[in-house]
């Protein structure tokens, strides 16, 4: 099968694409920056914006494109308060001619993500999807939005549009700011890791490994009652747990961080009990494996 990945020069972008090779299909890897030539025969790297949308539907075409799992967008909540503007063309409108290509092309299954920040906070307890939306961020809220595009066209134009609702993601390659990967680079450089405050904030954690693995899942499920799936590693350690368990890993790091929350959204554990029984999704990665693999990445890569 024919698969296009927009954004697979990305963070997840990249371990989606390396995953479709190995499972035996060709992957359409749309970008708007040159990069790197294809890390393998099934690798079609492709250049293009994801508002040009005979570009995509010429694209679409020639390589007979049959589904879509569109990962391009402004990752950052906290870039989202410097540029909401951008964010908003990237992510809604970016979205909706991903969409549009689509349906104009005859493809009806397309994954698109969404985010923890889409529910800003939650009542007390476990979250199931049927939790109301309550985003706080223009970036919550343009992943909010993308979930209702994908259910209009579900809904308007009979497609299948499936979205992940991902939390907070790590592991190797994670450029953007992100406090795990922050902890570890400082611990690896010999470095104080230092928070005013923060060592009882709850981190909804997944591996970026299980995120891959459920948007495959997503990309090829024949059936499924939702459209809509949290995907999280169905843990909720605090920094403050996380930083001990690095401490072990990198013997002599130092963590200077104060008690309190980091801020940001208030939220309870994650349900994911719909992303297991219709997409088959088991988070693999435990959080010390985790966090050692990623130890030992950060060791050699920059990112």
């Amino acid at each position: 099968m024919s698969v296009l990945v927009t954004g697979g020069r990305g963070y997840l972008g990249r371990y989606v694409v390396d995953g479709l090779v190995q499972r035996g299909h060709s992957v359409v890897d749309y970008n708007r920056d040159l990069g790197p030539g294809p890390r393998h025969e099934l690798h079609v790297p492709v250049l293009g914006e994801l508002g040009d949308i005979p570009r995509l539907l010429t694209i679409v075409k020639e390589h007979d494109v049959e589904r879509v799992v569109h990962t391009a967008a402004q990752s950052h909540p906290d870039v989202s308060l410097e540029m909401p503007l951008a964010t908003v063309e990237s992510n809604v409108t970016g979205t909706c001619c991903v969409l549009e290509a689509a349906r104009l092309s005859g493809i009806r299954r397309v994954v698109v993500f969404s985010s923890e920040c889409a529910y800003g906070h939650t009542p007390p307890g476990s979250v199931p999807e049927s939790t109301p939306l309550q985003p706080r961020t223009p970036y919550g809220v343009t992943k909010a939005a993308t979930e209702m595009l994908g259910g209009s066209y579900n809904e308007c134009f009979e497609m299948d549009v499936i979205a992940l609702r991902v939390s907070e993601v790590y592991g190797p390659g994670q450029i953007m700011p992100e406090v795990v990967r922050d902890a570890i680079r400082a611990a690896v450089r010999g470095e104080v890791f230092r928070l005013p405050h923060g060592r009882d904030q709850k981190l909804q954690l997944v591996h970026v490994a299980d995120v891959a693995q459920a948007t495959l899942a997503a990309c090829f499920v024949e059936a499924h009652a939702s459209p809509v799936f949290n995907v999280t590693g169905g843990i909720q350690p605090t920094l403050g747990e996380v930083l001990d368990l690095l401490a072990e890993l990198v013997p002599g790091a130092v963590f200077d961080v104060g008690p309190g929350d980091i801020g940001g959204d208030r939220q309870g554990l994650f349900e994911i009990n719909a992303a297991r029984r219709e997409l088959g999704y088991e988070p693999q990665v435990g959080l010390k494996g985790g966090l050692r693999d990623y130890v030992d990445w950060l060791r050699q890569a920059e990112f």
